[in-house]
């Protein structure tokens, strides 16, 4: 081992293509790979275009229609998704609007759960829905993104 050692640092071509090969991995990354990589960061590959900014970010105050259409939506998921009885009530009169962008609404709202047996129960209940199309009077325009309901045991 010592011998190959001995042998490797003596001979001059080894070195020197250790010195070519540095060199052009160097060229390699400098020229080609990185150029790219940068291409590919200024591009707008990964980042989501607002496709319309006519509504205001943040807490909408009141109802519009989108907001309407969503809770909605948040309706049918937490019932579905909390095992709802008909006689559930929504309280529509606590819900709360965001408008998150990029056509995304968080909603916020409390239902009742009616229990002939005891007393009526309230559970706040919040999901994400995102418009997927530009006829939001469509459910099937929706997706729901998330729902966050705690049923009653």
């Amino acid at each position: 081992m010592k011998d190959l050692i001995t042998k490797m640092v003596r001979s001059r071509f080894s070195i020197i293509y250790l010195v070519i090969f540095i060199g052009a991995l160097y060229m390699l990354q400098e020229k080609a790979i990185m150029p790219l990589v940068m291409a590919v960061v200024k591009s707008d590959l990964f980042f989501e275009k607002p496709v319309e900014e006519n509504e205001p970010l943040g807490k909408i105050e009141g109802t519009t229609s989108r907001s309407t259409h969503a809770l909605n939506l948040c309706q049918a998921s937490v019932r579905k998704e909390g095992d709802l009885n008909d006689k559930a009530q929504f309280i529509d009169d606590k819900a709360e609007a965001w408008a998150l962008g990029n056509r995304q609404y968080l909603i916020r709202s409390t239902v009742r759960i009616v229990d002939g047996d005891k007393d009526n129960i309230d559970k706040l209940y919040a999901c994400t829905v995102r418009l997927n199309s530009d006829d939001e009077s469509k459910p099937e325009n929706w997706t729901t993104l998330a729902v966050d309901f705690n049923p009653a045991p």
